[in-house]
């Protein structure tokens, strides 16, 4: 028997076994990009430090979400991302520093009624325009909204 093809086969299948495949977005070692927003009340009603965000689909984000006492005092303040994380993939939803891992799950909305901070890490699954409406809990401000564009 000619040893030459075995060895040829042998040494083909040592260098695939040894290459490393291609891994998935991130097995954890890929940390999320944040986002930060802060919302606070004013005088003239509900401020948002942006109006806006752009995301990439399939992209890794952490939005983080600030409520900040201002000129009207303690903030109350609502958020619904109900139509925004019904087309992303939650990772990590975290408040002060408790992390609760959400794979497969979901949320409606997050309410903080006071100042503090709030953000979950997802994958944005379709493109398209979402509003997360902000909403302040104690008078009737006009709610604000934070336009989430997915590329």
């Amino acid at each position: 028997m000619n040893a030459g093809p075995v060895r040829a086969a042998l040494a083909a299948l040592a260098l695939l076994a040894s290459a490393s495949a291609p891994s998935a977005q991130p097995a954890g070692g890929t940390p999320p990009e944040d986002i930060q927003v802060e919302v606070s009340r004013s005088q003239a009603g509900i401020a948002l430090s942006t109006g806006s965000i752009t995301v990439k689909k399939g992209g890794y984000y952490r939005l983080n979400l600030a409520c900040v006492a201002g000129e009207g005092g303690d903030p109350a303040f609502s958020f619904d991302a109900s139509i925004l994380l019904r087309d992303a993939h939650l990772r990590i939803l975290t408040v002060d520093a408790i992390e609760v891992y959400l794979q497969g799950l979901s949320f409606r909305a997050i309410q903080c009624e006071g100042a503090g901070a709030v953000s979950f890490s997802f994958y944005p699954m379709r493109a398209g325009d979402y509003a997360v409406a902000v909403v302040d809990q104690t008078d009737a401000a006009a709610p604000a909204a934070l336009r989430v564009t997915v590329e």
